[in-house]
């Protein structure tokens, strides 16, 4: 147990990520190892959004992108393009398939990523413990975690623990984070891709 007087703790100061622009209206400024969980339905902009996101993240650390769900595949390819992560180089690995024990030996690793994308909770099975087990063994990291969902919810009762403890939750709808729930601050509507959100408006897609 740690005790800290009320003097200390409010002079105390914390490093975050500057976010600017859009992502600081939506997610304020995050701290370092911050955690966050993101779901929705297929076809909403869940892995558009998770990408999108991995590049703006490059500019505060290396980060890996961790594709259990669609692997090393044309999907994510095509999503990489669009978002010319070809920019990034050097800045981004990205992993498939693996098992838990693989993910943290990949993190114990000398000048391992800073920021961990997981894609998907579900496809990965990622328990609550195993979650824990990140957070304990890698305080200073960030955690980016998506989640199927269901109902507006996350679909797995693991899912559904991990975001009560994450420090962001967003929802994708039609390409859109309509109500993001960051502790940071921001919380506006984030829009992940506007020709997309529209037309999804009128006649929604089957796939992410």
């Amino acid at each position: 147990m740690k005790t800290i007087g009320v003097t200390n703790f409010l002079a105390k100061s914390f490093n975050v990520f500057p976010f600017e622009g859009e992502w600081l209206e939506s997610f304020g400024e995050p701290e370092k190892n911050f955690t966050m969980v993101l779901y929705g339905d297929p076809g909403n902009g869940k892995t558009e959004f998770a990408v999108k996101f991995t590049k703006y993240l490059t500019n505060f650390g290396r980060v890996a992108y961790c594709s259990y769900e669609q692997g090393i595949s044309k999907s994510l390819q095509d999503a990489f393009k669009r978002n010319k992560m070809e920019d990034e180089s050097g800045k981004i690995i990205i992993t498939s398939g693996g098992s838990f024990s693989d993910l943290i030996d990949l993190l114990k690793r000398n000048r391992s990523p800073q920021i961990i994308v997981i894609d998907s909770l579900d496809y990965m099975r990622l328990t609550t413990e195993q979650f824990k087990t990140l957070i304990k063994l890698f305080p200073r990291k960030a955690f980016v975690i998506i989640c199927w969902s269901k109902n507006e919810h996350p679909k797995s009762q693991y899912a559904k623990d991990i975001e009560y403890m994450a420090d962001i939750k967003s929802y994708v709808k039609d390409f859109v984070i309509e109500n993001p729930r960051s502790r940071f601050g921001g919380n506006k509507p984030f829009i992940i891709w506007k020709d997309r959100h529209k037309k999804q408006q009128k006649q929604p897609s089957l796939f992410d």
